[in-house]
């Protein structure tokens, strides 16, 4: 089979490595990922997006299946699905992100942390003090 896989997001040397969930909009002024991309959503169905890049900006790409492979896929729910990927041109991926959102979360832990378990033990605002010993109790060395 030509191609390669997609799935999880990946670089060369992952300092920070996490999750990410998006609960999208569903009032307006939001149309969909499909529509604002400028695709037929006749003729396409969008089955995710990425958002990736570094210090010269970001790109957006949308993969997307064909309106028959999509309908397709019913039948057997363990087959791959193809796709195309399309890089947007001429927007601002994270202005996109803001305007299909209704609730984004990004989780992000440290390189070496692997999975283990992080207990949030105390919250406060930045820029502040951070008060280590009023917040967690006199630390001993």
């Amino acid at each position: 089979m030509e191609g390669e896989p997609w799935g999880e997001a990946s670089v060369t040397f992952p300092d920070w490595k996490g999750t990410a969930q998006l609960d999208e909009r569903k009032t307006v002024p939001w149309r969909g990922l499909v529509r604002r991309v400028g695709l037929d959503s006749e003729q396409w169905q969008v089955v995710g997006f990425s958002i990736g890049g570094g210090e010269h900006g970001y790109d957006l790409r949308v993969y997307a299946a064909p309106r028959d492979v999509w309908e397709k896929r019913a039948s057997d729910d363990n087959a791959e699905i193809e796709v195309t990927e399309f890089l947007v041109h001429k927007v601002d991926p994270l202005a996109v992100l803001q305007e299909m959102t209704h609730v984004f979360e990004l989780n992000m832990r440290i390189r070496g942390l692997e999975d283990r378990r992080i207990r949030v033990r105390a919250r406060s605002d930045l820029p502040s003090e951070l008060f280590v010993d009023e917040n967690f109790g006199p630390q001993e060395d």
